[in-house]
């Protein structure tokens, strides 16, 4: 069974709602929010805009890092953030080093349904960043397609649910060794 479990997908998905239930659920679970990562730089740059590219590769190193470490000593770890495909390679290398075991869903949800979540806790000054990472996580994404989760219109009590039994038959099991080698 895979010691982390890497919840993904655009603002407003879910992931982080569903990423606390998970953890909840398991007696040694242990939830890590990616985002508090980018509030480390003194000088952050938003992580969607242009010239964030080195702040996001030291984050997501970092973010791997801690997990990697939490599962190490016997932690569930149920890691939210937005790791979209083109994280994976980079992702993989992390955890392939460590001989974690790393399972990935990747939450859909529509962009009305997104952009309603976000303007709920944000306001509508997120618009913009929330319509460009949807589109990105639109880009098709070979070798996902039974890692995508449907979000619309469903509790996060029900998606951790539907994630929890796909992880009980291993259907999530991200291949470290293939996506590791994707863009060498």
């Amino acid at each position: 069974m895979s010691r982390v479990v890497i919840v993904s997908g655009p603002p407003g998905s879910g992931k982080t709602s569903v990423s606390a239930l998970l953890a909840k659920a398991d007696p040694r679970g242990l939830h890590l929010p990616s985002d508090l990562f980018y509030d480390f730089p003194a000088h952050p740059v938003p992580p969607y805009r242009a010239g964030a590219d080195a702040q996001n590769t030291a984050v997501i190193r970092a973010v791997c890092r801690a997990a990697a470490s939490f599962a190490a000593d016997g932690y569930r770890v149920c890691l939210d953030g937005v790791f979209g495909p083109w994280f994976l390679p980079l992702v993989a290398r992390e955890f392939e080093a460590t001989g974690t075991q790393v399972a990935y869903a990747l939450l859909e949800v529509d962009l009305e349904e997104a952009l309603a979540r976000v303007r709920q806790r944000s306001g509508p000054e997120m618009d913009t960043m929330v319509r460009t990472m949807h589109s990105a996580f639109q880009q098709p994404a070979p070798g996902l397609d039974g890692h995508r989760i449907a979000t619309m219109a469903r509790t996060p009590e029900a998606i951790a649910q539907a994630i929890a039994h796909q992880l009980a038959s291993d259907a999530l099991r991200l291949d470290l060794r293939s996506w590791a080698l994707a863009d060498r």
